[in-house]
Protein backbone atom coordinates (compact mmCIF):
# COMPACT_ATOMS: atom_id res chain seq x y z
CA UNK A 1 0.00 0.00 0.00
CA UNK A 2 0.97 3.58 -0.34
CA UNK A 3 1.18 3.78 3.70
CA UNK A 4 3.59 0.59 3.66
CA UNK A 5 5.95 2.69 0.93
CA UNK A 6 6.20 5.62 2.93
CA UNK A 7 7.49 3.92 5.89
CA UNK A 8 9.81 1.11 3.93
CA UNK A 9 11.42 4.85 2.64
CA UNK A 10 12.60 4.80 6.22
CA UNK A 11 14.96 1.84 5.88
CA UNK A 12 15.71 2.43 2.23
CA UNK A 13 19.12 0.51 1.68
CA UNK A 14 18.90 -1.15 5.22
CA UNK A 15 18.07 -4.47 6.16
CA UNK A 16 14.66 -4.63 8.34
CA UNK A 17 15.16 -7.39 10.77
CA UNK A 18 14.13 -5.97 14.07
CA UNK A 19 10.46 -7.00 14.89
CA UNK A 20 9.31 -3.48 15.87
CA UNK A 21 10.70 -1.80 12.30
CA UNK A 22 8.79 -4.76 10.10
CA UNK A 23 5.87 -3.51 12.11
CA UNK A 24 6.33 -0.40 11.56
CA UNK A 25 6.79 -0.76 7.54
CA UNK A 26 4.03 -3.29 6.86
CA UNK A 27 1.64 -0.58 9.44
CA UNK A 28 0.60 -3.52 11.42
CA UNK A 29 -0.45 -1.31 14.60
CA UNK A 30 -3.01 0.74 12.19
CA UNK A 31 -5.09 -2.82 11.23
CA UNK A 32 -6.16 -3.52 14.87
CA UNK A 33 -9.23 -2.23 16.36
CA UNK A 34 -8.64 1.24 19.02
CA UNK A 35 -6.01 2.68 15.85
CA UNK A 36 -6.32 5.65 13.93
CA UNK A 37 -3.54 6.76 11.11
CA UNK A 38 -3.46 10.25 10.42
CA UNK A 39 -1.67 10.42 6.48
CA UNK A 40 0.14 13.55 4.88
CA UNK A 41 -0.53 13.36 0.66
CA UNK A 42 1.27 15.15 -1.68
CA UNK A 43 -1.50 17.27 -3.58
CA UNK A 44 -0.40 16.59 -6.66
CA UNK A 45 0.03 12.96 -7.21
CA UNK A 46 -1.58 11.79 -4.15
CA UNK A 47 1.45 10.07 -2.62
CA UNK A 48 2.04 9.45 0.82
CA UNK A 49 4.03 11.71 3.02
CA UNK A 50 3.76 10.83 5.69
CA UNK A 51 2.09 8.86 8.72
CA UNK A 52 1.17 9.32 12.24
CA UNK A 53 -0.45 6.41 14.32
CA UNK A 54 -2.71 7.36 17.75
CA UNK A 55 -4.06 4.61 19.91
CA UNK A 56 -7.85 6.00 20.57
CA UNK A 57 -7.54 3.67 23.37
CA UNK A 58 -4.63 5.16 24.99
CA UNK A 59 -4.02 8.41 24.03
CA UNK A 60 -0.46 7.51 22.43
CA UNK A 61 0.57 9.08 19.31
CA UNK A 62 3.77 7.34 17.71
CA UNK A 63 5.17 5.65 14.20
CA UNK A 64 5.48 9.94 13.09
CA UNK A 65 6.84 9.72 10.31
CA UNK A 66 7.64 12.33 7.64
CA UNK A 67 9.57 11.04 4.11
CA UNK A 68 13.10 12.64 4.05
CA UNK A 69 12.46 14.58 0.64
CA UNK A 70 9.58 16.38 2.40
CA UNK A 71 11.23 17.05 5.51
CA UNK A 72 11.07 20.73 6.90
CA UNK A 73 7.79 21.79 5.39
CA UNK A 74 5.23 21.48 8.58
CA UNK A 75 3.85 18.33 7.48
CA UNK A 76 5.37 16.62 10.53
CA UNK A 77 3.25 19.21 12.71
CA UNK A 78 0.29 19.23 10.56
CA UNK A 79 0.02 15.35 11.46
CA UNK A 80 0.14 16.12 15.26
CA UNK A 81 -2.42 18.76 14.92
CA UNK A 82 -4.22 16.40 13.03
CA UNK A 83 -3.74 13.57 16.16
CA UNK A 84 -5.00 16.38 18.92
CA UNK A 85 -7.69 16.88 17.02
CA UNK A 86 -8.44 13.01 16.51
CA UNK A 87 -8.55 13.00 20.58
CA UNK A 88 -11.17 13.27 22.93
CA UNK A 89 -11.06 15.68 25.43
CA UNK A 90 -10.07 16.09 28.46
CA UNK A 91 -7.33 13.47 27.91
CA UNK A 92 -3.54 13.30 28.26
CA UNK A 93 -1.64 12.73 24.50
CA UNK A 94 1.52 10.66 24.96
CA UNK A 95 4.52 9.70 22.74
CA UNK A 96 8.11 8.55 23.27
CA UNK A 97 11.19 9.92 21.46
CA UNK A 98 14.49 9.23 20.79
CA UNK A 99 16.74 11.92 22.87
CA UNK A 100 18.90 12.74 20.20
CA UNK A 101 15.87 13.21 17.35
CA UNK A 102 16.16 16.82 17.59
CA UNK A 103 13.84 18.14 15.25
CA UNK A 104 11.56 15.95 16.74
CA UNK A 105 11.58 16.51 20.13
CA UNK A 106 12.12 20.27 19.16
CA UNK A 107 8.88 20.18 17.03
CA UNK A 108 6.75 18.33 20.66
CA UNK A 109 8.52 21.23 22.82
CA UNK A 110 6.87 23.86 20.52
CA UNK A 111 3.58 22.15 20.51
CA UNK A 112 3.28 21.98 24.52
CA UNK A 113 4.84 18.27 24.85
CA UNK A 114 6.29 18.27 28.49
CA UNK A 115 9.03 15.50 29.77
CA UNK A 116 7.21 14.20 33.24
CA UNK A 117 9.56 13.00 35.84
CA UNK A 118 12.42 11.59 35.81
CA UNK A 119 12.22 12.27 31.85
CA UNK A 120 12.58 15.93 32.65
CA UNK A 121 15.95 15.97 34.00
CA UNK A 122 17.04 13.28 31.66
CA UNK A 123 16.27 15.78 28.83
CA UNK A 124 18.16 18.48 29.97
CA UNK A 125 20.97 16.14 30.24
CA UNK A 126 20.26 14.86 26.68
CA UNK A 127 22.26 18.30 25.32
CA UNK A 128 25.46 17.76 27.18
CA UNK A 129 25.70 13.48 27.26
CA UNK A 130 26.40 11.12 23.86
CA UNK A 131 23.32 8.96 25.43
CA UNK A 132 20.54 8.40 23.19
CA UNK A 133 17.40 7.17 25.51
CA UNK A 134 13.63 6.65 24.89
CA UNK A 135 12.13 9.92 26.41
CA UNK A 136 8.85 10.17 27.82
CA UNK A 137 6.40 13.12 26.77
CA UNK A 138 2.79 14.69 27.19
CA UNK A 139 0.38 17.38 26.78
CA UNK A 140 -2.68 18.05 28.91
CA UNK A 141 -5.46 18.41 26.19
Amino acid sequence: TAIQDCRRSAYAGKSVNLPAAKSFCNADQIQKEGYICIIARNKKDGSVLGTADLSTKYNVVNNVYVREEARKRGIARLMMEAVEDAMEKPSTLKLTVMSKNVPAVSLYKSMGFEAPGVYGGLDALSSVTPLNFLMEMEKKM
